[in-house]
């Protein structure tokens, strides 16, 4: 009988098995979802300590929902509390970059078939000017109701009539075709229109409808990280609850802070000033013009994913302004502060070795090594997006506050 509390959570995760069951309406996936409400990417924070990145993906989705009917309506609700936020990984959902998620946003619904828990993140739109990276102009809006109208119902249609899709299967393939399962999802995208399209022939949309979905699919190569994000919390929330574990069940950045959750300290959240990401900017693009990390992938990193296995998808690395050595040495530092290696997510660019499997905060303190994000930078100005991409880590304070709480509550 395993009795060690890492040793439980590393069984529990590595018994994760996600499965793509739908997409639905997210107010009906999160119950205590309200109608005036918009969930964020973690860690809580109230509308006054938002950065103007966070706000503008928080205006956007007041735009979206209906809440308000301009810029300013939104600011002025949002600022005398009409408008409510939380942190989306508080109520068992993700919000990746600067997106959000409403009562109606359609979103991807992800069961772990070894335990019946559910999770769900958001529709990927695409890069560019998307809501995800807190623009919120008419065209944005115009595909999110795209999304939320027609996209959302006939993809749900589809993957009842598969039966659902063993994500699995999908991300151990992927693996070993390029993909990083962060922001490199090209084969898992190509994977998943592949089985989506036999589905779409049982649904029988209108030829154009069909024509326009699969066409968008096909050109949206990161569309499959939105199924990436709550596979990897099933695979974290797995590890959840266990006395005196000190594995990291939640993290997330907001463009202000970043926070992190311990499996056995419950729901609380330890929290520091978030470091802003280095990398490759847009042309005509300065540092100083780069918020902190903001979204709750950072998540995919600390389940194994990510830059955690960086050398699968040596062609990211030219994108993030990092080396093949550089690469090598993310995943090295992955692999000290894990728990141990996943049997089925296996990396042929590592010597087939399995992707590291979580990070315990406690071996973080003690090495002095955190894990290493590749992140999508966002401007610190609302409603400008993607400036570039890059690479960025959880502040040191988060693990070394949160492994003193996890000591003091064992002592």
């Amino acid at each position: 009988m395993i009795t060690d509390p890492n040793a439980i959570a590393y069984d529990r995760m590595v018994r994760s098995h996600p499965w793509l069951v739908g997409v639905r309406p997210a107010g009906e996936v999160v119950p205590t979802l309200r109608r005036n409400m918009i969930l964020h990417a973690a860690p809580p924070i109230a509308w006054r300590e938002m950065s103007d990145l966070l706000r503008g993906g928080m205006i956007g989705a007041a735009l979206f929902e209906g809440l308000a009917k301009t810029p300013e309506e939104a600011i002025a609700k949002a600022a005398a509390g009409e408008i409510e936020f939380g942190a989306a990984q508080d109520y068992g959902v993700l919000a990746g970059g600067v997106g959000s998620i409403t009562a109606s946003m359609p979103v991807m619904v992800v069961e772990d078939r070894s335990n019946g828990h559910r999770s769900a993140q958001f529709l990927m739109e695409g890069f560019g000017r998307a809501l995800v990276f807190g623009a919120y102009d008419a065209a944005v809006l115009d595909r999110l109701r795209w999304l939320r109208d027609s996209v959302g119902p006939i993809l749900d249609r589809a993957i009842r009539a598969l039966g659902g899709l063993d994500l699995r299967d999908i991300i151990a393939e992927s693996l070993a075709r390029g993909d990083e399962l962060h922001n490199r999802n090209r084969a898992a995208t190509s994977l998943f229109v592949n089985r989506i399209a036999l589905g779409l022939l049982d649904t029988r949309p209108t030829a154009d409808e069909h024509r326009r979905i699969v066409a968008f699919l096909a050109d949206n190569v990161q569309f499959f990280v939105c199924v990436v994000l709550p596979a990897m919390q099933l695979m974290l929330r797995a590890a959840d609850g266990i006395p005196g574990c000190s594995v990291v069940t939640g993290v997330g950045g907001n463009g202000t802070s970043c926070g992190i959750r311990l499996s056995g300290l419950g729901t609380r959240w330890f929290v520091a000033p978030g470091d802003v990401p280095k990398g490759v900017l847009q042309a005509g693009v300065e540092p100083t013009d780069v918020a902190p990390g903001c979204g709750d992938s950072f998540l995919v990193e600390c389940a194994g994913l990510g830059a955690s296995v960086l050398p699968a998808a040596p062609a990211l690395t030219p994108a993030l302004g990092v080396s093949l050595a550089d690469a090598s040495r993310f995943a090295e530092g992955a692999y000290r502060i894990a728990l141990g290696e996943h049997p089925h997510y296996v990396v042929p660019a590592l010597g087939f070795r399995g992707a590291p499997v979580g990070v315990d905060a406690r071996r973080v303190v003690e090495t002095g090594t955190r894990p290493v994000i590749d992140i999508v930078m966002g401007h610190r100005n609302a409603g400008v997006g993607m400036v570039g991409m890059g690479v960025v880590s959880p502040p040191m304070a988060c693990f070394e506050a949160a492994v003193q709480a996890l000591d003091a509550r064992r002592a």
